[in-house]
């Protein structure tokens, strides 16, 4: 039984075009590869089969660079190469998709949708004038009346109404629809 060689051992004799040491390469690192793939990123087997395969040929192309870069850890500057993948795969399939369409689970989906309409809200609430913004906030996401804000404030009912109205208006446009 022969011992397995050494990662630094298949990487020198990969860089002299042996290709059993760079099978040797792929067959100890391809599992590990897809792992990250599946299990850490959540892609399907094709996409993970695609990015893998990406990673390799990033792999060999830059396999020169990491033997001049001196001792350390092939398996961390592997990972890395993978997690670029998935992360470049996963911008580049948003880029391409709408969000609904890139995610799988419909509980994800709606969360990831509420995440995106409270987001694009909290900005607009955040470009709306001080008085607009206090009268907008108190009512909607304190729950108060017009009375009360209108106590609070010291400011008469008819001027919380058009502060809130006023706010509202901004916000459409602002936001857009949220729906």
């Amino acid at each position: 039984m022969s011992v397995p060689l050494r990662d630094d051992a298949l990487i020198a004799r990969a860089l002299e075009h042996d290709e059993d040491a760079w099978r040797a390469l792929v067959e100890r690192y391809t599992s590990y590869m897809y792992t990250i793939a599946v299990r850490g990123f959540g892609f399907a087997q094709e996409d993970a089969s695609e990015i893998v395969q990406d990673s390799f040929l990033k792999l060999f192309a830059g396999l020169s660079a990491y033997r001049d870069r001196g001792p350390g850890s092939f398996r961390a500057w592997l990972r890395q190469i993978v997690v670029n993948g998935c992360l470049g795969h996963l911008r580049q399939r948003r880029s391409a998709e709408p969000l609904r369409e890139t995610v799988m689970d419909p509980a994800q989906q709606e969360m990831l949708e509420r995440i995106e309409r409270s987001f694009v809200l909290r900005q607009a609430v955040q470009r709306l004038d001080e008085a607009s913004r206090r009268v907008v906030s108190l009512f909607f996401f304190e729950g108060r009346s017009y009375r009360d804000i209108a106590a609070l404030l010291e400011i008469p009912e008819g001027t919380v109404a058009s502060r809130l109205a006023r706010g509202l208006a901004k916000l459409r446009t602002e936001a857009g629809d949220l729906s």
